[in-house]
């Protein structure tokens, strides 16, 4: 079971799921599906607008940014030239929701809902 402690200003909830409720979704869809209000816009990693911090004392996170997260988040100015694209102790820390597909890792998600303010 992994859990995923969503946290805001003024806001916190913690979601845990079965491995195989969260299996191949992203982070937004399962947001999404518990009432949580992370800003969004296209769903596919164009626009930014569902940028978060995601923490994870978990060293299995998967590290991979998709094409769309690495070219927007470099874009933003969230990823800086010649790092191992924003990892920061073996984790990521900005991520988009909507590219991000959850695993069994127990994480922290740090949203603002203001266009790259996370």
């Amino acid at each position: 079971m992994g859990t995923t402690r969503f946290v805001a200003p003024g806001f916190s909830e913690t979601i845990r799921l079965q491995a195989a409720q969260r299996q191949g979704r992203t982070l937004l869809a399962i947001a999404l599906e518990h009432g949580i209000p992370i800003l969004f816009n296209c769903e596919a990693g164009g626009c930014g607008a569902c940028i978060v911090h995601v923490e994870s004392g978990d060293r299995g996170v998967d590290l991979e940014l998709t094409f769309e997260e690495e070219f927007l988040l470099r874009a933003m100015g969230k990823l800086e030239d010649g790092l191992e694209a924003n990892a920061v102790d073996g984790q990521r820390r900005f991520r988009l929701a909507c590219q991000y597909v959850v695993g069994n890792e127990d994480i922290i998600v740090d949203f603002t809902n203001e266009l790259g303010g996370a």
